[in-house]
């Protein structure tokens, strides 16, 4: 879709506005990369979690 409006300097500025099927797969697209950003997240707290549990799990432990 061609759409157009008065610019500061007076003139007519035409763009093209993105299609339905532009807008779905760009929001298909950004939530695709928010899932897998969330997932890489989840799993760098996880390491450094699974990192420290042995040194918790000494403190922790009965003594002998």
């Amino acid at each position: 879709m061609i759409r157009s409006y008065q610019a500061e300097h007076g003139g007519t500025v035409f763009y093209a506005a993105p299609t339905r099927r532009q807008k779905t797969a760009r929001t298909r697209l950004m939530a695709l990369m928010v899932i897998a950003v969330v997932a890489a997240s989840a799993g760098l707290v996880q390491t450094f979690n699974a990192r420290a549990m042995p040194g918790e799990m000494l403190a922790l432990a009965p003594a002998q």
